[in-house]
């Protein structure tokens, strides 16, 4: 936790991605050890409730970074539902983009308003997986454009919803 803190107070607004590759530490453990920025954190029990409030947003871009790579999705996140006949949860065919989430292999989902340039807030969801991994982000702002005060709105009641399920702190 000091490390973290250390790392933090020479950047604050340090996605945790980028901070563990310099302190080589999970993700997950740098967002539960992060200072007192506005974040929660909860176990990945409560994925359904949290992708649907994820939907509700008018402005957001989903961030998925794999091997090197990095895929951004521009638009509205889709609905989805679980399977009746698998460990997925299937996301609505005729959205911009589709899939299928393995949510039974996360560990943790993490809402957090971090500082950024120019006084501006970055406000995302992040699911980790079981390695402590971040699988996927949903940013608002950003690429999507700056948020309006009704998606802010919508990101403050996703992070109250985290919030209201309970702390999950990795150990």
């Amino acid at each position: 936790a000091i490390e973290i803190q250390a790392v933090y107070k020479m950047s604050a607004g340090l996605v945790p991605g980028m901070a563990a590759r310099q302190l080589d530490i999970p993700e997950v453990v740098i967002a539960s050890a992060m200072p007192a920025v506005e974040k929660a954190g909860t176990s990945a029990a409560g994925f359904v409730d949290v992708w649907a409030s994820v939907t509700e947003w008018e402005k957001a871009f989903t961030l998925i970074l794999k091997e090197g790579h990095v895929f951004e999705i521009d638009g509205a996140v889709p609905a989805g539902k679980r399977s009746e006949r698998s460990n997925y949860f299937n996301l609505d065919i005729d959205a911009p983009f589709g899939g299928h989430i393995r949510d039974d292999q996360m560990s943790a989902i993490y809402a957090m308003a971090l500082p950024a340039r120019g006084g501006a807030v970055s406000r995302s969801i992040h699911f980790f997986d079981q390695s402590g991994v971040t699988v996927f982000s949903v940013i608002m702002g950003g690429e999507a454009g700056n948020p309006d005060d009704a998606d802010v709105a919508r990101f403050d009641a996703t992070m109250a919803l985290v919030k209201s399920m309970g702390s999950v702190c990795p150990g």
